[in-house]
């Protein structure tokens, strides 16, 4: 059908217009506030802090509450900080997926067609309040069930991403006041244990 073509030649403007912006940026800095639906508890745990990335491959989340926790990355290896254990995981890069979750998924949008296979989501699914809302699932991964973007129609940047987990949870992270190549130090992704 027609519609169907049409959609398709959108879709991948969209998907290439996402893919060209952070393409582009060789860093941004953002708050956060996420939130994870756990089914099996049935309910949702809150929390928030902000994001630093930089190419090639280097994040910073901070999270504020409810507890100090860290995630950085210095494109090599992968430190979790966890504030209640006082205790650090490190974890080489090469071992963390990409499509694992949403602290690297925003570092894997440069390209996006080689990772996910992209469709446009149920419109009713979210409130996309001005957003394209594209679903992707990771290529070759069927553990992962998907990852939903809301994507800004005037700046291609992500605000929003969804991300669903094969036991049902929905973790949640909405991206504010993006900062896009502002001054962002090397020296943020260094983690001292």
């Amino acid at each position: 059908t027609q519609g169907f073509s049409d959609e398709q030649d959108n879709l991948d403007s969209v998907v290439d217009g996402v893919q060209k912006k952070y393409e582009q940026i060789n860093n941004f800095h953002a708050t956060f506030i996420q939130e994870v639906e756990v089914k099996a508890l049935n309910k949702v745990q809150k929390a928030d802090g902000e994001v630093w990335f930089k190419k090639p491959g280097k994040m910073r989340w901070n999270y504020n509450t409810p507890n100090k926790d860290q995630i950085v990355s210095d494109g090599k290896t992968f430190w979790f900080y966890d504030e209640e254990e006082k205790q650090v995981i490190e974890t080489p890069i090469n071992q963390v997926s990409e499509t694992q979750s949403t602290t690297t998924l925003l570092s894997g949008l440069g390209n996006i067609k080689e990772l996910f296979n992209a469709s446009f989501a149920d419109p009713g699914a979210i409130n996309p309040n001005g957003s394209y809302l594209i679903d992707l699932v990771p290529k070759g991964d069927e553990e992962y069930n998907k990852v939903t973007i809301s994507v800004n129609k005037k700046d291609m940047m992500v605000n929003t991403i969804y991300l669903y987990d094969p036991f049902g949870n929905l973790t949640t992270m909405k991206l504010e006041d993006i900062k896009i190549d502002g001054e962002v130090s090397d020296s943020l992704f260094d983690f001292k244990v």
